[in-house]
């Protein structure tokens, strides 16, 4: 991959090339530069700085329901029998201990 820096260097002499070529060209190239003044790249710390408040609440919020659902899971949950050992249902085992 290419740095930035050359890609924007190969930019700059193609667009001298063609400037060069065609005058018409470059006084469209001068008017869009004027409207449009190249702008210095965000760096991340200021990206990250400016967190949309809307966007992180409902992440929060998104994550406290996410681990909601698993401690209910988890809490709910019944454990297993030991292995080997056979269950009868409560209905089933008390009905049969009142009618013997």
């Amino acid at each position: 991959m290419s740095h930035p820096a050359d890609d924007e260097r190969i930019l700059a002499d193609m667009e001298r090339g063609l400037t060069h070529d065609d005058p018409a060209l470059k006084a469209t190239l001068e008017t869009l530069n004027q409207q449009f003044p190249k702008q210095p790249e965000q760096s991340v710390k200021a990206r990250l700085s400016r967190r949309d408040p809307r966007l992180v609440t409902a992440v929060v919020l998104a994550v406290i329901a996410l681990l909601g659902l698993i401690l209910t899971a988890a809490l709910n949950s019944s454990p297993a029998p030991p292995a080997g050992e056979i269950t009868r249902p409560a209905a089933h085992s008390a009905a049969l201990t009142t009618y013997r």
